[in-house]
């Protein structure tokens, strides 16, 4: 969002501070935050929070299993492999 859509980061970023410290109708009737709120797991301000750094939680998420990428390509009724693929007038024998 922030390198893509720069109006609604900056609709974010003001959210993030306008909730840093509990709802003004909570705190006026006798239940105020206790600490800060902030949207980004790291307790900084959206504006400053590490939003390029990957945990380790989404690396793994990112990981793909080997075999699961070979049966895809088996499943090609092309016959494509990751250093050739035979076109469709391509016949064998």
């Amino acid at each position: 969002m922030r390198d893509e859509r720069p109006k609604e980061w900056a609709d974010a970023v003001a959210f993030d501070a306008a909730i840093r410290n509990g709802n003004a109708r909570a705190t006026a009737e006798g239940s105020p935050l206790n600490g800060e709120a902030f949207l980004h797991r790291s307790c900084l301000p959206l504006a400053d929070a590490p939003i390029d750094h990957v945990t380790r939680g989404e690396w793994a998420a990112r990981q793909t299993d080997v075999f699961d990428s070979a049966a895809d390509a088996e499943a090609d009724s092309r016959g494509c492999s990751p250093w050739v693929c035979r076109g469709e007038d391509d016949e064998e024998g």
